[in-house]
């Protein structure tokens, strides 16, 4: 992920953000350039979304690269953030001003390269934190595992540790590939990965079910009527799904994309519709994006610090 990164600040510097957006993002895109993906293709700008407001921003210390974001279910008005790779095995809850309120160290896990997090159903039905391992930028890793653990209660203590977090190792049917964003179905706990590509189609796949903890399994490639749209969006750095499972958002570097679904229909049905497009505040190297509890807003923020969080009311 780093080597795109520094291309991506390296060309906003030179030629700014916007040029470089729309030339050389235009070259890079296999099949379509990034205007025509993100305005073409039934990929149409969103209605629903005010502009984006400037909540908060996190500037703790040990905040240095957020890579990932979820609104808690179980403590009001928290968001759980974690670092990029290269930090400890912790997350961190934070209020909608950006303030650090815990730090909860995850018993049983390792982050080689943590990219998102995501919350559902645990085991007993009860909230639960997934927290994906799958970053692979150089295509060679064999030990992609996604983690899960009871979402902590924040209280006074400062300092935390979580229940052993569950593994659920996994491959891909078809080689290896880079993810950065995580969907957990709120109805039943079934883990979805959107792959990170900057040349070639992305792919959305998704964990059978049951779950298996610490069994290594092949993921399943996910279809649906709208596929094809999704799989023409590039750099996907982070995703989430709205906790009444309606909405999904996916984040780019340079945007959001939303689908969804009809009340009552199947969860894989939000794949058949055409995605819409969420105006976002451009930031430097945005990867972590959220839902709110209500399910009424969007929460993005960046791997930068300080890192100013942005909230965007649907209307």
């Amino acid at each position: 992920m780093k080597f795109v990164v520094v291309a991506i600040l390296i060309a906003a510097i030179f030629s700014g953000c916007s040029s470089w957006a729309s030339g050389a993002q235009k070259k890079s895109a296999k099949h379509k350039s990034w205007e025509e993906v993100e305005n073409a293709s039934g990929s149409t700008p969103s209605a629903e979304y005010g502009d984006a407001q400037l909540i908060g921003t996190v500037s703790d210390k040990s905040l240095t690269e957020i890579s990932g974001i979820a609104a808690s279910q179980i403590n009001a008005g928290v968001f759980w953030v974690h670092n990029d790779s290269g930090d400890k095995a912790r997350i961190f809850a934070i209020n909608a001003k950006g303030n650090l309120l815990a730090t909860v160290n995850v018993v049983g896990a390792k982050n080689v390269d943590w990219e998102d997090i995501g919350i559902g159903p645990g085991k007993d039905g009860k909230a639960a934190l997934y927290i994906s391992d799958a970053g692979n930028n150089g295509g060679e890793r064999d030990n992609l595992v996604i983690y899960r653990i009871p979402e902590p209660k924040i209280g006074a203590e400062k300092k935390l540790d979580s229940a052993v977090a569950e593994a659920f190792p996994f491959r891909y049917p078809d080689g290896n590939h880079d993810s950065e964003a995580i969907i957990v179905n709120p109805q039943n706990g079934q883990i979805y990965l959107v792959t990170k590509t900057m040349k070639s189609s992305c792919g959305v796949y998704r964990f059978p079910l049951p779950l298996r903890p610490s069994e290594k399994v092949t993921l399943e490639e996910v279809r649906g009527k709208q596929i094809s749209k999704i799989q023409e969006l590039r750099l996907v750095t982070g995703a989430s799904v709205s906790p009444d499972g309606l909405r999904v958002v996916l984040r780019t570097y340079f945007s959001a994309f939303e689908l969804q679904r009809e009340k009552g229909k199947p969860f894989e049905t939000i794949f058949d519709k055409a995605p819409t497009t969420i105006s976002v505040p451009l930031m430097r190297q945005a990867e972590a994006i959220t839902y709110t509890a209500d399910s009424k807003a969007l929460v993005t923020t960046t791997e930068k610090n300080p890192a100013p969080l942005f909230q965007i009311m649907r209307q």
